[in-house]
């Protein structure tokens, strides 16, 4: 059997107009009837056999024969050299592609990479997470805090049932810490960050001012976002997935800021439905092991729900990254559960 085609000796772009001849044990190289090549059949490697594309044959020496005909196959691999061909066109392996394919993708993104990131964020540094914390609040406080102009005695009042919820719930202090600022953006509203801090905005205390207990529920619900780790974790899993991504996809540029600005992409982003659920049970437990009422928890959502309410006109101008209610459940069903 003769196959014409192009001859490229040892590491060299430059090729020859050649001829194979294909034995039983062998293949030579034939260029104006001198053999310029001869090996082994058994010694081949072959190329992935792709439509459109021709059939590369790589000799043991590093030289390659590349037949002019793209459609033509090398014979004594036929059974196994065809199956990416024969599979590119099969329609029922494309089906199969575009089906399992977002299949796949949504198995590693939603329930592979959480996982990876509950089991990550336990053999996190304490002084990583630190580090995590302040980038998202520098960076939070930067584009919507000022300075509270809630009076001193009634940040103290705050403060102090603040640690004294703390205290009884053996959490440690140097940890979990209540701060207070005015904030145009986020209105009356309360968020935990990675490290432990915990902002109250103004609006949120004076709001709450005469439901002392609600409050409370308030902060127990923050609290829950910090035992759960519910920071770190959907950090982690942001930028476990964007590393996913850019692998799958081939852009590996932005993997390294990625790894740099962890910390600071957790102000893109709320908490899932799934853990707003479980900082809510969170406050919910502690509420009655403190001996408060659920019911506290249920005034205070009634309070916030009447107070969003009342400003749609300022909500619509909040930035999305910062509009933190979007992944709550709804008030209702928070109302709702802890009412029973």
């Amino acid at each position: 059997m003769h196959v014409k085609g192009h001859f490229f000796p040892i590491a060299s772009s430059n090729y020859q107009v050649c001829v194979a001849t294909i034995s039983d044990t062998h293949i030579e190289v034939i260029n104006d009837e001198h053999v310029i090549a001869r090996h082994a059949i058994s010694s081949l490697k072959l190329s992935s056999g792709m439509a459109g594309l021709a059939d590369e044959l790589n000799f043991e020496d590093g030289s390659r024969f590349i037949p002019q005909d793209v459609s033509y196959r090398w014979p004594f691999k036929e059974n196994n050299h065809h199956i990416m061909e024969r599979l590119e066109k099969s329609k029922w392996a494309i089906l199969a592609a575009v089906i399992f394919t977002p299949l796949f993708m949504w198995l590693v993104l939603y329930k592979a990479v959480p996982a990876i990131a509950v089991y990550s964020v336990d053999t996190l540094p304490r002084n990583v997470v630190e580090q995590m914390g302040e980038q998202s609040f520098t960076l939070i406080k930067k584009i919507a805090l000022d300075p509270s102009e809630l009076p001193a005695e009634q940040q103290a009042k705050v403060q102090a049932h603040f640690t004294s919820m703390l205290n009884a719930l053996s959490l440690d202090q140097s940890v979990y810490r209540l701060s207070f600022y005015k904030s145009d953006s986020f209105g009356a509203n309360a968020f935990a960050l990675p490290h432990g801090r915990i902002v109250v905005t103004d609006d949120l205390a004076n709001l709450l001012a005469d439901k002392p207990n609600a409050l409370k529920a308030v902060l127990l619900h923050e609290m829950g976002h910090v035992v759960h780790q519910h920071s770190v974790r959907i950090t982690a899993q942001s930028a476990a997935s964007t590393i996913v991504l850019a692998v799958v996809f081939g852009d590996l540029e932005g993997v390294a800021e990625v790894a740099l600005g962890t910390g600071a992409s957790f102000a893109q982003q709320g908490f899932s439905r799934d853990m707003e659920r479980e900082a809510d049970t969170f406050a919910l437990i502690q509420l009655e092991s403190l001996g408060y009422s659920s019911n506290d928890f249920a005034d205070a959502i009634e309070a916030l729900q009447e107070s969003h309410t009342s400003e749609n006109e300022h909500l619509e101008k909040v930035n999305d990254f910062l509009e933190y209610l979007s992944s709550h459940p709804s008030a209702q069903e928070r109302i709702d559960n802890a009412r029973k």
